[in-house]
């Protein structure tokens, strides 16, 4: 991961899991990662073809000018992408995989700005591997990012990644903690990709939603 953001996000949920596949959507404290709050997300699955925001950082919501809540992740995508992307979700819910994206975005007058974004397992109260937590962070500092709708995006570069093969870079879930109350919030964003043909802007599927500190533990009633 390139992203402070990403990074930061895999550690506390790596140190959280303690050697589990996932760790348990309850065990998640907005307290412990407030730094990164605001571009941290968490999916539903509700069948392969439906993972919909259960909430969603204001930061964010800001970078693309719209709310998410109770919109599908994967109708954000073109059918390609989309499928790559319902694929990676699947190894995720499935396998407790980590997958990272990175991804191109773009207003409807052509500007553009990339993304770093990675999706990790959390398991429900029944105890299925029906939750994704997960960060999308823009990846360089551009200074109209969040004044313009991004209409359109695709992906650039997938990995999907062997939790257990990656480095452990915290002894414990309290450093991770610690580190991430201490850092300030990330900036936004931008850099060239490969095109995609015009679509939809994403704003038409979107109604509005803002996540406040205590947001995870009040407003998504614990699921």
């Amino acid at each position: 991961m390139k992203h402070k953001t990403t990074q930061a996000l895999f550690d506390y949920w790596n140190a959280m899991r303690a050697g589990r596949p996932a760790p348990r959507r309850n065990e998640i404290e907005p307290g412990d990662m407030r730094a990164i709050l605001p571009y941290v997300f968490i999916l539903e699955r509700k069948d392969r073809d439906t993972y919909r925001f259960r909430l969603a950082g204001t930061g964010l919501c800001s970078v693309y000018g719209m709310e998410f809540r109770g919109h599908n992740m994967l109708s954000m995508w073109g059918d390609d992408c989309a499928e790559t992307i319902k694929d990676a979700l699947e190894d995720v819910t499935g396998n407790a995989g980590v997958t990272v994206v990175e991804y191109t975005a773009a207003t409807t007058d052509g500007r553009e700005t990339t993304f770093e974004m990675v999706l990790l397992p959390l398991t429900h109260e029944d105890g299925t591997l029906s939750r994704v937590l997960g960060a999308a962070v823009p990846v360089d500092r551009q200074s109209w990012v969040g004044d313009s709708l991004l209409a359109r995006q695709w992906i650039d570069r997938l990995r999907r990644l062997d939790p257990e093969r990656m480095p452990k870079r915290e002894p414990a879930a309290q450093t991770a903690a610690r580190r991430l109350a201490a850092e300030k919030p990330p900036v936004a964003v931008a850099h060239i990709g490969k095109r995609m043909p015009q679509g939809a802007p994403l704003r038409s599927e979107r109604s509005y939603l803002r996540l406040v500190k205590d947001a995870l533990s009040r407003s998504e009633e614990r699921g």
